[in-house]
């Protein structure tokens, strides 16, 4: 689009609708954000739409609100003057099997599993958040309707109440896994070279650091059937899991799958995650005593509910930009 436009000398304004969690294609480092851009898709102009989630951390207070404008400022202003990288054919070649493969992998567990939809209502609270109606909108599109029904807000909000994250990274181990040592090698060189695919990566490196797998492990124990095909689901939900995290570290080359928001994350996750696993412990029981009542209107049942809505914020809170 980018080169039809200038071929023709059209004024392109790319229109970001970005959402406010990794999972619906945010990205809380703004200003790398910015500049990772391809190229020829700024030029001087950027309009972005803030999702309702993110309007209050971003636009919160006047000072807030001041930084946030100065960092998307700084951000256009410098990206006139970025040296951007041209992906090279054999890297948008690299780019679509990853998608193919990525997506694939992903459908196979959310669409064509049977097992999947019972697994994610009771190892989640997607059932509770449309019974409490939080946020602004339905849950769902069609009240009737299954995963293909629901709104993206409560997709990657269900997962990251239980800290698995599970919108964000699935998929992605799959698309990196190299399927030659060729492919190996044009990974590592991307991802060192090409800052639109580094960053992405990063992202996702960010994400499976805030990823539990104890914590959610408790959900299934607490919440899940003990059926054998439920139980299987989950383990093989993790082992994707730990092989996200293994491709990652391959392509990046690093250490720690935490990727450069490393250090920012160990002093962060080392005040909030004292606070963080009791509440998530206390709201996996308080789904299972909910659940165990039927849904019956006696005042315990009310004070249960209140309590799930605090643990609710709280565990949004403090896992903040993928909650």
């Amino acid at each position: 689009m980018a080169q039809v436009a200038d071929n023709h000398g059209i004024e392109l304004t790319f229109f970001h609708g970005k959402g406010g969690t990794v999972g619906r294609g945010g990205n809380p480092a703004l200003y790398r954000a910015v500049l990772s851009h391809p190229p020829k898709t700024i030029n001087g102009r950027f309009r972005v739409t803030e999702q309702g989630e993110m309007i209050r951390q971003n636009f919160g207070s006047p000072d807030i609100a001041e930084r946030t404008l100065d960092i998307y400022t700084a951000a256009v202003l410098r990206e006139r003057f970025v040296q951007h990288v041209e992906p090279s054919q054999s890297w948008r070649d690299q780019m679509q099997r990853i998608s193919e493969v990525s997506c694939k992998d992903y459908r196979h567990l959310v669409r064509d599993d049977p097992r999947f939809v019972p697994y994610f209502r009771q190892a989640t609270p997607e059932v509770e958040l449309g019974i409490l109606n939080i946020g602004s909108r339905p849950v769902k599109r069609k009240p009737k309707g299954g995963i293909e029904s629901l709104r993206a807000i409560p997709w990657t909000f269900a997962w990251a109440q239980t800290r698995l994250n599970l919108s964000a990274w699935l998929g992605v181990g799959s698309g990196l896994d190299p399927a030659s040592e060729e492919d190996k090698e044009e990974l590592k060189d991307m991802y060192q070279n090409w800052p639109w695919f580094r960053e992405i990566v990063d992202l996702i490196s960010m994400i499976l650091s805030k990823t539990d797998f104890s914590i959610s492990k408790n959900y299934d124990d607490l919440l899940v059937d003990k059926t054998e095909d439920l139980i299987a689901l989950g383990n093989e939900v993790r082992e994707k899991l730990v092989e996200t995290r293994t491709s990652v570290l391959s392509v990046s080359g690093s250490t720690d799958f935490a990727g450069p928001h490393v250090q920012l994350l160990r002093s962060t996750s080392k005040i909030r995650n004292p606070f963080l696993d009791p509440i998530n412990c206390v709201q996996a029981e308080l789904l299972k005593e909910m659940r165990n009542m039927g849904e019956g209107k006696c005042d315990i049942r009310k004070i249960r509910e209140d309590a799930l809505v605090m643990s609710i914020n709280g565990i949004s809170q403090g896992m903040g930009n993928s909650g």
